[in-house]
C-alpha cells in the first residue's frame, strides 16, 4: 500500500517562494475563491445524513484586537531547549535516543511542555467563528457538515477536521502544527470498558480523501473543540475555527497491534499570527530546524521520512519491515517521541490561498431576489454573526438572530409572497375535472378503493386489520374558492403565525437538536417529537380556523358517527429541502383520526410497518415482538403460533415464558435478515390535498414519511386531543371552543368533465 508521507511536493527549488502577508486573524491573505454554482456545493458539503444541535449557553463575545502578524527575522530565538520560555515537560519516555540526537530531545520536550500541561494560558486573542453547539456549526460552515464524525469528506475531498475530546497518545497541536488519527475501528475493552484500537486502519475513503488534498494542494480548515486536553491555550467557546491548513503527510503506524492513520497538518500562513497561541510562550517557526531525515527501506525501496527520535522505520504496510527499527525491534508506541524535524518542518506549496472565507458571508438577497429566494436552501441554512463571529442555526421563521445574548444581531429578508401561479405544475396543468393522481402501494396486502365526490378524486387506501388512509385529491375549483387553499397559502405568507423551529426532546448531538422544519401548535397541547408552543385558535389566522373546519369536514364525509371534532392543530412550515423522517402520530391521548391540509409545492408522504412488527424482532436485545402481527409482516402465520404459545406460557410458567421470549427469533429465523420494511404506500400530496389517517393499530403498527419538493410548503394536521390524558400542568390556560367555522364543500359546483 503505497502512503503519501512526504506529500509528492515538488522541492523547494521548484517552488515559488511564499511571501508573508500583513492581514487580521480573521481574514485570509488572498480573497476566498468564486462560490461554486449552487448544485455542485450541495453535492460536495451537503450532510449525508440528517440530521442535527444547539445549547442556549449563551456566552458574550471577547472583542480583542487581532495579534500582529510576528517577524520571524526579528523575533527568532536560539534553537535551544533553554532559549524556550516554558516549563520544564515531564519525562515521555525519551530513553534509547542516540546522544547525537539529545539536543532534539530536549526541544521536543519543550515543545510537548505547553501541550500536556494542565493549566493552560489564555490565548493571544479569541476565535473569529465559534459555535456553542454541534448542529449551528454544520448549518453554518460550507466546509464543514459531519454531525457525527471528526472530519468532513465528501467526494474524494476532505475540507475540515474537529479535534476535540477524542484525542490519543500521539497527536499534537501547537500554533502551527495539527497531528491527529484517523477516526474508526474504536471498541470498548470487554474488561474494563474503556475504549480501545480493535481493527486495523487500512486505506479508507477519509485517508484516500486527504491524500487527494495533499496531491492537488487543497488546504483544510480545523476547528478545535473545548475539550480537546492538547490546545496549548484556553478554549473559551464549545468549537473554535482555527484556520486553514495545509495537509503534508498521511502515514501508519502500530497501536497495540492494530495499525492506525495518522494526518500531519500545518498553518496554511505560518507567518500570520494564530490566535489559539499561548500568551507568554514563544513559538518555534516552521522550517527552523531544518529537514527531517528521509530514508530508503532496503526491503522494499520505499522513502519513509524520520518521524520519531528513537530511529527511522518503514512505514509502508505491506513491507515485512514496516514497523521496525533498523535492528529488527517492533517500538510500543508509548516508547515514541517525535523527531522535532518532521514536526516542525516547512512544507511548500505553490500557492497559499484559502477556497473560502473561514467567516461565510450573512446570506443577502439581491435587490430583483425572485418570489422563493427567502425560503430556499440556502435561506435556512445558519449564519455567522457578522458582529460576534457566533455560529447560529435559524431558529426563527422570520428571519436570523444571533443566539449571543450579548450581541442580539438580527437580519430579516424582504418576504416576496409566492403566488399561486408559482405551483404550476407543466405535466399536471390544473383542471376543474377530477385531478390527475400520482399515487401507487403494495396490492399485494393494501386494498384500494376510488370514489368521485365533492371535486375531489378521493383514494382510499385499506390495511385489513389496521386502518385506513384517505387522500384527498383537489381540483382548480376547490382551490380556488374564496377563502380556499389559493388564499390560505398567501394569508400564512403574509402574517407571523408563530413558526419556528424546536428542540428535539432527546436530541443526538452535543447542544439539543433542532428539528428540520417549523412549527408552532394551537388548540390542545400536542406532546410532538419537539413539543411546540400552543395557542388559542381565537388568536389564529383565518387561514389557520378555515382548516380546521376544512378537514372536520372530509373526516366527517370518511369516518361517518367514529368522527369526532379536532381541537388541535399543529401548524408545520417547510422551507426548500426541509422534510420529516419516518414517525408516527400515536401518542397517548391521541384520537384515532389524523388529518392534513397540504398547502404549496408538492411532497412525497411514504407509509412503511414499523421494522419491530416487519421482523418480529424488538429493536432492543433481539427479543421476540409481543404485538400479534398484522398483513404485511414476516413469517405471520409461524409468528402468530408462537404468540399464542407465548400468551399461554406467561399465564403458567413465568421462566419458561422468559427463556422462550429470547428464544423465538432464532427458532423461526427471525434474526436472519432483518431490515426496514419496504413502502407499502405512496401519495403524492399537492397544493390542497387532504390526508385522512384512522385506525389506532395504524400509528401502533406503520410509521410515515414527508419529503417536501419546490421552494415552500405548509402541512397543517389536526387531531382531537382527550383533555383527561394531559397532566394538569400541562392543560391550556385557554378555552378550546368548538369550530363554528361550518365549512361544506358540497357547496362547490360539480366537477367539470374535461377541463
Amino acid at each position: 500500500m503505497k502512503w503519501c508521507l512526504t506529500g509528492d511536493q515538488p522541492s523547494d527549488s521548484e517552488q515559488p517562494a511564499e511571501q508573508p502577508v500583513e492581514q487580521p486573524v480573521e481574514q485570509p491573505a488572498e480573497q476566498p475563491a468564486e462560490q461554486p454554482a449552487k448544485q455542485a456545493r450541495r453535492s460536495s458539503l451537503k450532510p449525508s445524513a440528517a440530521s442535527t444541535a444547539q445549547n442556549e449557553e449563551l456566552l458574550g463575545p471577547v472583542r480583542r484586537r487581532p495579534g500582529r502578524p510576528r517577524n520571524s527575522a526579528t523575533t527568532a530565538k536560539p534553537v535551544l531547549a533553554e532559549a524556550f520560555n516554558a516549563p520544564d515537560a515531564e519525562d515521555l519516555c525519551y530513553q534509547n535516543i542516540p546522544d547525537k540526537l539529545q539536543e532534539l530531545a530536549e526541544i521536543m520536550k519543550t515543545l510537548m511542555a505547553p501541550v500536556i500541561s494542565k493549566q493552560k494560558p489564555d490565548p493571544v486573542a479569541q476565535p473569529a467563528v465559534w459555535a456553542e453547539a454541534r448542529q449551528a456549526l454544520c448549518e453554518t460552515l460550507p466546509y464543514y457538515r459531519a454531525y457525527q464524525s471528526g472530519g468532513h469528506c465528501s467526494d474524494g475531498i476532505a475540507y475540515c477536521f474537529l479535534v476535540d475530546g477524542a484525542s490519543t497518545l500521539g497527536d499534537y497541536m501547537d500554533s502551527n502544527v495539527v497531528v491527529t488519527r484517523a477516526g474508526g475501528g474504536h471498541g470498548k475493552d470487554k474488561i474494563t470498558g474503556e475504549l480501545i484500537q480493535k481493527k486495523d486502519q487500512f486505506r479508507n475513503p477519509q485517508s484516500a480523501s486527504v491524500q487527494n488534498n495533499i496531491s492537488q494542494q487543497n488546504p483544510i480548515a480545523i476547528i478545535c473543540g473545548k475539550q480537546n486536553p492538547l490546545v496549548t491555550s484556553k478554549m473559551s467557546r464549545m468549537y473554535n475555527v482555527l484556520d486553514w491548513f495545509k495537509p503534508t503527510h498521511v502515514w501508519p503506524e502500530k497501536v497495540d497491534g492494530k495499525i492506525i492513520i495518522r494526518y500531519r497538518f500545518e498553518k496554511l500562513w505560518p507567518e500570520k499570527q494564530s490566535w489559539w497561541a499561548p500568551q507568554g510562550l514563544e513559538s518555534l517557526d516552521l522550517g527552523r530546524l531544518g529537514p527531517c531525515d528521509v530514508e530508503r527501506c532496503s526491503a522494499c525501496d520505499t522513502e519513509s521520512p524520520r518521524i520519531y527520535l528513537q530511529g527511522w522505520m518503514c512505514l509502508e504496510t505491506e513491507c515485512p519491515q514496516f514497523w521496525k527499527f533498523k535492528d529488527g525491534q517492533e517500538p510500543a508506541r508509548p516508547s515514541l517521541a517525535y523527531d522535532p524535524r518532521f514536526l516542525k518542518q516547512h512544507t511548500p506549496w505553490a500557492h497559499s490561498s484559502a477556497p473560502m472565507n473561514l467567516k461565510p458571508d450573512l446570506m443577502s438577497l439581491p435587490a430583483d431576489a425572485a418570489p422563493g429566494d427567502d425560503v430556499s436552501w440556502e435561506a435556512w441554512q445558519g449564519f455567522a454573526c457578522p458582529q460576534c463571529g457566533r455560529c447560529n442555526c435559524r431558529e426563527n421563521w422570520l428571519g436570523f438572530r444571533c443566539g449571543n445574548e450579548q450581541c442580539g444581531f438580527e437580519h430579516h429578508h424582504t418576504k416576496a409572497i409566492i403566488k399561486r401561479a408559482a405551483l404550476h405544475d407543466y405535466f399536471r396543468p390544473p383542471t376543474r375535472g377530477y385531478a390527475f393522481s400520482m399515487d401507487s402501494c403494495d396490492q399485494g396486502f393494501v386494498k384500494v378503493f376510488t370514489d368521485f365526490s365533492f371535486n375531489y378524486r378521493i383514494i382510499k387506501f385499506v390495511i385489513p386489520d389496521v386502518g385506513t388512509i384517505t387522500h384527498f385529491v383537489a381540483n382548480k375549483t376547490i382551490n380556488e374558492e374564496p377563502g380556499g387553499p389559493d388564499d390560505m397559502f398567501e394569508e400564512l405568507q403574509s402574517q407571523d403565525i408563530g413558526l419556528c423551529r424546536r428542540y428535539m426532546k432527546n436530541g443526538p448531538l452535543k447542544g439539543g437538536m433542532l428539528c428540520k422544519q417549523f412549527s408552532v401548535n394551537y388548540g390542545m397541547p400536542y406532546a410532538f417529537i419537539a413539543s411546540p408552543e400552543s395557542r388559542s385558535f381565537d388568536e389564529a389566522a383565518i387561514a389557520i380556523r378555515h382548516t380546521r373546519s376544512r378537514l372536520n369536514w372530509a373526516s366527517r364525509h370518511i369516518n361517518k358517527d367514529a368522527h369526532r371534532d379536532f381541537n388541535e392543530l399543529l401548524a408545520l412550515g417547510y422551507f426548500e429541502g426541509m422534510g420529516m423522517n419516518y414517525h408516527d402520530d400515536g401518542e397517548f391521548g391521541l384520537g384515532p383520526t389524523i388529518a392534513t391540509l397540504s398547502l404549496g409545492f408538492p411532497a412525497t408522504m411514504s407509509l412503511r410497518m414499523k421494522a419491530k412488527h416487519y421482523n418480529g424482532v424488538s429493536k432492543c436485545g433481539g427479543c421476540f415482538e409481543r404485538a400479534h402481527p398484522v398483513v404485511g409482516s414476516k413469517m405471520t402465520e409461524k409468528r402468530l403460533a408462537a404468540c399464542a404459545d407465548l400468551d399461554l406460557l406467561e399465564q403458567t410458567d413465568k421462566a419458561a415464558f422468559n427463556k422462550r421470549l429470547h428464544e423465538y427469533p432464532k427458532i423461526l429465523g427471525l434474526l436472519e435478515g432483518t431490515r426496514q420494511a419496504k413502502d407499502c404506500i405512496k401519495m403524492t400530496l399537492r397544493h390542497g390535498d387532504i390526508v385522512v389517517m384512522h385506525g389506532d393499530k395504524l400509528q401502533k403498527y406503520f410509521e410515515h414519511s414527508i419529503a417536501s419538493e419546490g421552494r415552500l410548503r405548509y402541512s397543517l394536521t389536526c387531531r382531537h386531543i382527550d383533555i383527561s390524558s394531559l397532566e394538569p400542568k400541562d392543560r391550556p390556560e385557554y378555552e378550546v371552543k368548538p369550530d363554528t367555522e361550518g365549512y361544506d364543500g358540497s357547496k362547490l359546483p360539480a366537477a367539470q368533465q374535461g377541463w
